[in-house]
């Protein structure tokens, strides 16, 4: 079986590394193109929480942790991994307190560097062919007497784009 990013790996027995490394790699797509959205549809996408901070997390739990598996699995070669990489070093640049303003999710629309971010994340999109596909979501919320948000899940999907 050859990599399909519009399969739900979550749905398979998670225990077969192949499995794993699929689904895990498809998160990364996932993450890739909310990276590379404009700052509406990022919020849109990850709700409720520190938005950039989401982002760059999931992008360690899906890149950074797990590339080498994808490298096993031939879904991802050396030379994209150099394009992961360069995102990698600049995210991880901007951690912890050198760049506060990288992380406030009010300035996610106008910060120079979220640009940036955005077009290398399509760059990689592009390059590894996941450029057609976008994500759809389904989100239950759940709220307090007070209307203090208690729980928050989102079910997220490959799709392929609609061009019509």
């Amino acid at each position: 079986m050859s990599y399909d990013p519009t399969i739900d790996y979550s749905q398979m027995d998670l225990s077969i590394d192949k499995n794993l490394a699929y689904w895990k790699f498809s998160e990364l797509i996932k993450n890739l193109i909310t990276l590379s959205s404009d700052a509406p549809r990022q919020l849109e996408l990850i709700g409720y929480g520190a938005v950039a901070d989401e982002m760059a997390i999931d992008f360690d739990t899906y890149y950074t942790l797990s590339y080498q598996s994808y490298l096993d699995f031939k879904v991802l070669t050396i030379d994209q991994k150099i394009e992961f990489d360069e995102l990698d070093k600049y995210l991880e640049d901007r951690s912890g307190d050198r760049n506060p303003d990288f992380w406030d999710d009010f300035k996610l629309d106008i910060n120079p560097d979220w640009n940036w971010v955005r077009l290398k994340a399509k760059s990689i999109l592009r390059l590894l062919k996941m450029d057609a596909l976008s994500i759809d979501f389904d989100r239950t919320e759940k709220f307090d007497n007070y209307g203090n948000l208690t729980m928050q899940t989102t079910k997220t999907r490959l799709i392929k784009k609609n061009t019509s």
